[in-house]
């Protein structure tokens, strides 16, 4: 058996949005198959170039069959939350929603949707690929109805990751077999004058995948504060789970 804990372990500041500071709210959302999980958030508040540590997780979450998606997705907003029509937990829920739909659509135990992959796209408008996926980072700011603030404001990192089970096992097992770990750059748009330059970002993020190892199931679950209660299907609801693709 397996399960599986995801990180958002910290972002990186090369340049602030802001002339100075910039003033960080992070979001991060979690979804497995049919369930939801809530959005955990972490206000890092003023912050400039450098490190900051985030360290929001997800841990032992239950992923039996290899078909199912497990994605994840967060944002970070510079400035007044408020300004955001149903709030920065709101817009991240959309992102998830948006990009599990995507991976179930694609039919395939090795799809995906991981963007952006190898670097970010600045929020300008530019660069959109509606056949690949790339539209997740602009499904927020859509529903906002504009991509530009009045002031320094502005998202500086939106991110949706996105595997099934098969392909976070793969990718675990490549990485060494244990936690599969990436940094995304995020170089952000423009803001207006009288802010700083164009902000550039990275996330780091992690998936660790934690097995029985010999252990006893009942002693591997209480381990990871997981309890058949009242049977297996509690440790997936709304999913149906055999003991043969638990024990996977």
């Amino acid at each position: 058996m397996a399960v599986y804990s995801v990180t958002l372990e910290q972002f990186h500041i090369d340049t602030t949005r802001s002339r100075n500071d910039d003033t960080n709210t992070v979001a991060f959302g979690l979804r497995a198959g049919k369930r939801s999980f809530p959005t955990q958030s972490h206000y890092a508040g003023d912050v400039d170039d450098g490190d900051h540590g985030v360290n929001l997780t997800f841990p032992s979450v239950v992923v039996a069959d290899g078909a199912t998606p497990l994605v994840f997705n967060y944002t970070i907003y510079n400035g007044n939350t408020g300004k955001l029509a149903g709030g920065l937990a709101r817009a991240n829920e959309i992102l998830g929603e948006k990009a599990l739909d995507f991976v179930q659509q694609a039919g395939r135990p090795s799809s995906e949707v991981s963007y952006p992959d190898s670097g970010g796209v600045a929020l300008n408008g530019a660069g959109i690929e509606w056949k690949d996926g790339s539209w997740l980072q602009y499904i927020p700011l859509v529903i906002l109805g504009s991509f530009l603030f009045p002031d320094c404001d502005g998202f500086v990192a939106i991110g949706s990751i996105g595997k099934t089970k098969a392909g976070w096992d793969k990718a675990i097992d490549t990485a060494g077999g244990t936690t599969y770990r990436q940094t995304i750059r995020y170089p952000g748009s423009d803001s207006p004058a009288g802010c700083g330059s164009n902000s550039d970002y990275t996330v780091t993020w992690s998936v660790t995948r934690h097995r029985a190892a010999g252990r006893s199931l009942r002693q591997f679950l209480r381990a990871h504060n997981l309890a058949l209660a009242p049977g297996l299907r509690s440790l997936t609801p709304g999913e149906r789970l055999s003991v043969r693709e638990l024990l996977n």
